[in-house]
Formats: C-alpha cells, structure tokens, sequence
C-alpha cells in the first residue's frame, strides 16, 4: 500500500497478537453422557471444580458392558470404575497419581 506522497504504510499485527502464556498440562477425564445418568454424575460435579483436571464429556465411549456393569471415567486414557460416585473421585485421584500427564 502506498500512501500519498510516496511513504509505504506497512500493516503491524504484532499489537494484536495476544502473549500467550504457557498452558499447564491438565489430567483429562473423560465421562460418557449415558454413565453420567447412571450415577458419575456426582463424581462429575466435584471434578468439573478442579484446576487440575480437564473435563470432557462423550456421548458414548464405547465402554458399553463396563457401562452396564457400574459407574466409570476415563483418566488420561485408562478406565477407572466405582461401585459410587465418592468411590469413583478416589479412583481418579489414585489413577492420577500413579500415571500423570505431566
């Protein structure tokens, strides 16, 4: 772009850009919307207030039989199951600590 009089006017983004901060990597727990009606729902409602823990919520899992069997989360990609919703919290936190993300 030239402007009148012969100057360039250069276009500066750099003053849009956001300095990102370093994210801190957060365990992810993973409940099936069926299991939630099931009972983890509980177990859901006291994770979901933890900076520490990632909640994401899946349709179906396709952990049917274990589904069936109980109440359940996936934690970083493990299956942890409880007969209870407060079982089921302590599960999360075991399988946590034995195998953070980070």
């Amino acid at each position: 772009m030239e402007r009148v009089g012969g100057s360039k006017e250069r276009m500066v983004f750099s003053i849009f850009k956001k300095k990102k901060e370093p994210q801190q990597l957060k365990n992810r727990v993973e409940f099936c919307i069926t299991n939630l009606s099931l009972g983890s729902a509980d177990a859901y409602d006291v994770l979901v207030e933890r900076s520490d823990i990632e909640i994401e919520e899946s349709g179906c899992t396709s952990h049917c039989e274990i589904c069936e069997q109980g109440i359940f989360a996936i934690v970083n990609g493990e299956i942890v199951t409880a007969d209870d919703a407060e079982s089921l919290v302590q599960a999360v936190d075991e399988e946590i600590k034995q195998n953070p993300l980070y």
